[in-house]
C-alpha cells in the first residue's frame, strides 16, 4: 500500500475510482467531518451513515469529472452530499404521496403538528427582519453565515469549504453579525 498521507486532495480525487489506497486516504480524511455535517442536516445518525456511504460511492464514480479549477475537493464532496440528501428527500416525499394515495386519504394532523407549525410561524416572524437583511450582505459573508448557522459547521470547517483562512472567516462572520445586529430585536 502506498503512503498517500502527504498527497493533496486535488491529486487524490482523480484516482478514487482506480486506486483503492487513494480512496481509503480520501475517505479517512473526510468521513468524520462529512458525517457530522450530514447528521446535523438530517438529525438521524442512521440516515446520515447511508447518505455518507452514498456520497463516497458517488464521489468515486464521478471522480474523473472532478475539475480542480472549479473549487476544492472538500466543497465538491459536500456538494455531492447535498445532492444525495436532496434526492433522498424527493424520493421520501414521493413515497409519502404514494402511500397517502393508497390509503385514499391524507393523514389527519395531530395536535403536535399544529403546535410545531405555530412555533415555526412565531420563529419566522421573529427572524423576518434578519432574513430581510441577508440579501444586503456581500455574497462571501452570506455564504459563510449559511455554512455556520444553517449547516452548523465550525468557522474552521466553513473556512475550509470556502477555501479561505480561518482568520478571514472569523472577520467575515464578525462583519456579517455587525451588519445584522441592528435588525435583531
Amino acid at each position: 500500500m502506498k503512503d498517500l498521507a502527504d498527497v493533496d486532495d486535488r491529486r487524490l480525487v482523480p484516482l478514487l475510482a482506480s486506486d483503492p489506497a487513494a480512496l481509503e486516504e480520501f475517505y479517512r480524511r473526510h468521513v468524520r467531518p462529512l458525517t457530522r455535517h450530514v447528521t446535523r442536516r438530517l438529525g438521524d445518525p442512521h440516515d446520515a451513515a447511508d447518505v455518507v456511504a452514498s456520497t463516497f460511492l458517488a464521489a468515486m464514480e464521478s471522480s474523473a469529472a472532478f475539475d480542480a479549477g472549479r473549487g476544492k475537493p472538500i466543497a465538491w464532496l459536500y456538494g455531492i452530499a447535498g445532492n444525495v440528501m436532496a434526492m433522498r428527500w424527493r424520493r421520501g416525499e414521493a413515497e409519502s404521496r404514494a402511500v397517502a394515495r393508497l390509503h385514499g386519504r391524507r393523514e389527519t394532523a395531530q395536535k403536535d403538528d399544529f403546535d410545531r407549525t405555530d412555533d415555526r410561524l412565531d420563529a419566522r416572524g421573529r427572524a423576518q427582519p434578519i432574513l430581510a437583511a441577508l440579501p444586503g450582505l456581500p455574497g462571501s459573508e452570506r455564504e459563510l453565515l449559511a455554512l455556520v448557522v444553517h449547516d452548523q459547521l465550525t468557522v474552521g470547517e466553513a473556512a475550509e469549504v470556502l477555501g479561505i483562512r480561518p482568520g478571514t472567516a472569523r472577520m467575515r462572520l464578525a462583519r456579517a453579525r455587525a451588519r445584522l445586529a441592528p435588525r435583531a430585536v
